[in-house]
Order: structure tokens, then C-alpha cells, then sequence
């Protein structure tokens, strides 16, 4: 049974840090699709260690300094699997055992063009370390996303949620909306909008260098 989009939400702590900071962070509203489901084909997970329950304060406090509502309970969320640029299906839990980046996004959406660069960026240096950025562009077609991932000399896995329904499932109201996957496949944060802050700074490596250690 599918859950409701208020799972992960709940999953969620917003404090009022969080929400003060969200405020601005620039974003745009995403563009309404009918959502239906899709999800079949998972590939076999890697073993993975037994992670922790919750998360150290430490990490906690710097996920908040850097913007992003942290899960008060990191949980796992009901898997997807979407048709890639390359023509195969990913599944979400086919990346377990890494670190993920979980992107939502689309081409229209100004903020999303300012921040993929440094995505980018940050894939390039992590991608090495067990980290994946995956991109899911939301309710357009394959040409058009094809296009600009050339443009924009993007290399990390791209998806296609032509019809929004994974989108809609993770409560993407407004893009870009951004989750922090762990090893074990874990949600356990989330930053909705763009501020201007390169993801590559030194803080936010430190930051992704802890998440790959735990």
C-alpha cells in the first residue's frame, strides 16, 4: 500500500531554524501533472552495516546549519523505479550501500539551472567515495531533458518522472527539492530551494565526508 504523502513528511523535523531559512531559499512551484504509480524491477541490495537509529548531534546540528529540515527518525521510503536517459530503469533501492543525492527537478525551473553546476561539481568529487547524485526530472519529455543534460555537460543519472507520480509521493510541492539518502537507504534530511551556496563549499564537503563514514 502506497503511503501517503504526509510519510514523509512526518518523517520530517521542521524546526523554526529550518523554516526561517526556508524562506530564503529561492524555489519554484511545480508544474501540476496527474500522478499515477510505477515502481517494479528493484535489483538486489548490497549487504550494508547495521546504521545508527538516529543521528549524532554533531551531524544533526550541521545539516541544520546548512539548511535542511533533518528526519527526527532517519526512515526508508517507499521505492520507485523510472526509465533513465540511457534508455534502462533505476530503481532507488538499487543505490543502497551509497550515499544519495536525491534530486527533483526540471529544465523550466530557474533555481534548478542555477544550482545543478554545482551538483555537478559535487559529484565529481564524491562520486569516487560511494555517492550518487540522482536526478529526477518531473513531468517532461525525453528530448527536452536530453537536451539540456548535454547543454549543461550533466553526468550523474538522470530519470523521468513524465507524470509526476514520484514527485507527488515525495511531497514535491516546490523544486528544487533535494533529500539525503544514507547507506542504508535512509532519508535523513531534506532542503527545498536554492540559496546560492556552492554545494562544494568546505563546510558542506566536511559535512557529506561524515555522511560517508557513518
Amino acid at each position: 500500500m502506497r503511503p501517503s504523502h504526509s510519510r514523509i513528511e512526518q518523517g520530517l523535523l521542521l524546526a523554526a531554524t529550518i523554516l526561517i531559512a526556508a524562506l530564503l531559499l529561492q524555489s519554484c512551484s511545480r508544474k501540476p501533472t496527474q500522478a499515477s504509480a510505477d515502481a517494479q524491477g528493484a535489483r538486489p541490495n548490497p549487504p550494508v552495516a547495521d546504521p545508527p537509529a538516529v543521528l549524532s548531534p554533531d551531524l544533526t546540528d550541521q545539516l541544520k546549519q546548512a539548511g535542511f529540515a533533518v528526519a527526527s527518525k532517519p526512515f526508508v521510503p517507499e521505492d520507485f523505479t523510472l526509465g533513465s536517459l540511457d534508455g534502462s530503469r533505476q530503481s532507488l533501492s538499487s543505490f543502497k550501500g551509497k550515499v544519495v543525492f536525491l534530486s527533483f527537478w526540471a529544465t523550466w525551473c530557474g533555481p534548478c539551472k542555477e544550482e545543478l553546476p554545482s551538483i555537478q561539481a559535487l559529484y565529481g568529487k564524491l562520486s569516487g567515495k560511494g555517492f550518487v547524485v540522482l536526478a529526477v526530472d518531473l513531468g517532461e519529455n525525453t528530448s527536452k531533458v536530453s537536451q539540456f543534460v548535454k547543454e549543461h555537460n550533466l553526468t550523474f543519472p538522470i530519470l523521468l518522472d513524465t507524470d509526476s507520480a514520484v514527485g507527488a509521493t515525495f511531497g514535491t510541492s516546490s523544486i528544487p527539492t533535494n533529500y539525503i539518502l544514507d547507506r542504508s537507504g535512509r532519508i535523513i534530511a531534506r532542503i527545498v530551494g536554492y540559496d546560492g551556496t556552492e554545494w562544494t563549499n568546505s563546510k558542506r564537503l566536511d559535512l557529506f565526508d561524515k555522511i560517508l563514514r557513518m
